[in-house]
């Protein structure tokens, strides 16, 4: 098959799943877009299109809908070719689009001149959410660059990895590790990411893990015939041996066993606005509690006996005397010159760090917004709670203004009538697995007219308050609820409001599992790839679970010529 007939193929299956896309997003009313760009192996500035919905079963999607080359990288450059691709494809987003979501470029998020400024110039409806897992990714950058002892433990540790890296040195730590953990598997020390901070926290893990045969791996390596390799690992050698870099270790070791998981779950296609802030919620609760006396205790004992099962000396943390300086008339000299370097660690680099860590989440989260105000009383958790509280006489105001044909005060009279009844909605369409005891009994006993029905609670009790349903509960459990038993018809404007909130995104993952899939289809080999063999090939990578339609592709593809509709075409 020749060059130009391949593309036309790929072109025709690329559409048909495209068309099926635009399909399910015209008929969800409300959507939203993830936009980002990143550059290929031609250094072309790709553009990449993702829109977000929820579909007719109540699902939330994330689909690529078009991959562009944008020539211009500023704000109006990126809105040019976002009007270029709405257009194209025949989108109103000017009015059912309700949500915005792109990185922290100021070609992006700009308030006066970035993507963001341009499409609610003509859109104000389409509120904008920067990426969680990005937000994440700078809380933690701001946390290693808290002080003096972090920003030097992560420059040792990323020395030690690029010093690892190479092809010998790499060689000679594997064989270590399979001499002393014979059953167990063998890591590798994986190059840092400067935009994934989660590779940080698995280095440490390795670090962590792996520990004796790290020292041993060094301690052979010093002995190389190679100049710079055996001074660098006698340097190396010292740095890791020290109780201050175990000290380090095991504490950002701690916080990326709470801030990894929190960063894998942003990443979820399916996560909702509010989930994604409840996880964060959790993740600086966590984080809190390790800033008290006894969680410090507790760390520094783990410290110890980490350090004394390793051989790790605790005299090498050395005391650090106070600068003495001339006293002045009216004082007196201070007899506790010495400053002990467990306290000074405590407070200059555990206390600091975990505050730097909490503030910036607290900053970087808090981006309130009026809309954001009407659509947390929609949030699961609140609508769950037994409670007679009166919803404030605002309420929903700004979710009138947010979507169109939404009815405030229905909306109030809908949520207030759903939440009453939640229970009994989620319970009474559960059905239990048996409904009698025994039915081989059924037709030869009779039925006892004094028995009370309700005495039999085995597997009839689906009412049952011991069952904490609020942890289950989410606001695509709700959607569903809605859409799936025909409630969106009884509930029109609470159905609406619940499928524009699930459409807000919370996450930046499927942007970036696109240009993943461009690193693999458009590679050294294949740089002169055109765009249009390009956008085709990645959509039917990315979306390679919407089905195609074999015999449409062949009529289609059989319109190319006559001699392949003689072909191709039963007579």
């Amino acid at each position: 098959m020749s060059s130009k007939s391949q593309e036309k193929l790929l072109s025709i299956l690329g559409e048909m799943v495209r068309a099926q896309i635009l399909k399910d997003v015209k008929n969800a009313c409300h959507f939203a877009v993830i936009i980002d760009t990143t550059t290929d192996i031609s250094n072309q500035e790709q553009f990449t299109f993702i829109v977000r919905y929820v579909n007719s079963t109540g699902v939330i999607e994330e689909r690529l809908l078009a991959l562009e080359t944008a020539s211009d990288a500023t704000g109006q450059g990126l809105f040019n070719t976002f009007c270029t691709i709405t257009s194209k494809y025949d989108i109103n987003w000017e009015k059912h689009l309700c949500a915005q979501s792109f990185d922290g470029a100021a070609s992006m998020q700009g308030i006066y001149s970035g993507l963001r400024s341009f499409i609610q110039h003509k859109n104000p409806r389409a509120i904008y959410v920067w990426y969680f897992a990005h937000i994440l990714n700078l809380v933690v950058v701001d946390t290693c660059d808290s002080c003096t002892d972090t920003k030097n433990f992560f420059g040792d540790v990323q020395s030690l990895v690029f010093f690892l890296k190479a092809r010998k040195r790499a060689a000679v730590f594997i064989e270590c590790q399979k001499k002393m953990y014979k059953d167990e598997r063998v890591l590798r020390l994986k190059s840092f990411s400067d935009t994934r901070w989660t590779s940080h926290g698995k280095v440490l893990n390795v670090i962590f893990c792996k520990y004796k045969a790290l020292i041993d791996a060094l301690e052979v390596l010093q002995n190389s015939s190679d100049r710079i390799t055996a001074s660098s690992s006698r340097t190396f050698l010292k740095i890791i041996s020290t109780f201050k870099f175990v000290l380090c270790l095991i504490f950002f070791k701690n916080i990326f066993i709470v801030t990894t998981p929190l960063s894998n779950y942003l990443q979820c296609k399916t996560i909702d606005f509010f989930e994604a802030i409840q996880l964060v919620n959790v993740a600086k609760k966590k984080l809190s509690e390790m800033r008290s006396e006894c969680k410090y205790e507790v760390f520094i004992n783990e410290v110890k006996e980490f350090a004394n099962f390793n051989n790790v000396p605790e005299k090498d943390f050395k005391e650090m005397r106070k600068r003495t300086s001339k006293l002045l008339a009216g004082e007196t000299p201070d007899d506790n010159s010495n400053v002990s370097s467990m306290v000074q660690f405590k407070i200059k680099t555990y206390y600091a760090a975990l505050d730097k860590i909490t503030m910036s989440l607290h900053e970087r989260f808090s981006q309130s917004q009026e809309i954001l105000k009407d659509l947390a009383i929609l949030n699961s958790d609140r609508l769950m709670a037994k409670d007679s509280q009166n919803l404030p006489s605002d309420c929903f105001q700004h979710i009138s203004l947010w979507l169109e044909n939404i009815n405030t005060d229905q909306l109030r009279t809908e949520y207030i009538q759903f939440k009453n009844n939640i229970y009994e909605l989620i319970n009474g369409l559960e059905l239990p697995t048996e409904i009698h005891d025994d039915t081989s009994k059924v037709q030869n006993t009779e039925i006892d007219e004094n028995d009370d029905c309700s005495s039999n609670d085995g597997n009839l009790n689906i009412m049952d308050e011991n069952i904490d349903l609020n942890k289950n509960v989410t606001i695509t459990t709700i959607i569903q609820l809605l859409t799936k038993y025909g409630l969106d018809s009884a509930f029109p404007n609470l159905h609406v409001a619940y499928r524009a909130l699930a459409t807000i995104p919370a996450s930046s993952a499927s942007a970036e599992r696109s240009f993943s899939k461009v690193k693999l289809i458009k590679t050294r080999l294949r740089s002169t790839m055109g765009q249009g063999r390009l956008e085709s090939l990645l959509l039917l990578s990315c979306e390679r679970d919407i089905p195609i339609d074999i015999n449409i592709v062949i009529d289609k593809f059989s319109q190319s010529s006559d001699l392949l509709k003689n072909a191709l075409t039963f007579k």
